[in-house]
């Protein structure tokens, strides 16, 4: 299965959690996983996991295991990014669970968390100095009147 989760400029952290009995890969809280692009011999790309370094991805950020307060079917996870980045991260994790009983053992099934970073908002970025509102005026005048003009050449174009 997967599932798909985001961190906003209005959230900043975004909660998940592994069903009883799963554990989170990467196991180190710092590390995460990554899907690099590779190519195959027949030109299509597919994707495999690279476990980096969460921090290396998105400054300040980390995950913390929370204490399940639902009783103890779920281990719940919050990934906290106070600093976005400056390009948005896609990065994910896993829940990894053995499968018990019927005889089949050591058979694995995976829930695969997708988790959307967004970037730094623009706003935080020092804005530029406008420019006075006499200019301002000027600019959107002309850039009207050139506007006015094509579409009048366009329509008397079009009557012969």
């Amino acid at each position: 299965g997967q599932v798909t989760v985001a961190v906003t400029s209005k959230s900043k952290s975004v909660t998940f959690g592994c069903s009883e009995g799963a554990t989170l890969k990467p196991a180190l809280l710092e590390h995460v996983f990554i899907e690099k692009a590779t190519e195959k011999n027949g030109g299509a790309s597919t994707g495999r996991e690279e476990e980096v370094v969460l921090q290396d991805l998105v400054p300040n950020s980390s995950l913390v295991e929370n204490a399940a307060n639902t009783g103890n079917d779920t281990v719940g996870y919050t990934l906290s990014c106070p600093d976005l980045p400056s390009s948005p991260q896609n990065i994910f994790y896993k829940c990894v669970s053995s499968a018990s009983g019927r005889g089949q053992v050591g058979t694995q099934t995976e829930c695969k968390v997708l988790i959307n970073i967004e970037e730094k908002p623009e706003a935080e970025t020092p804005a530029t100095p406008e420019p006075s509102r006499g200019e301002q005026g000027v600019v959107l005048g002309s850039a009207f009147m050139i506007a006015f003009i094509s579409c009048f050449a366009l329509v008397t174009g079009n009557m012969f």
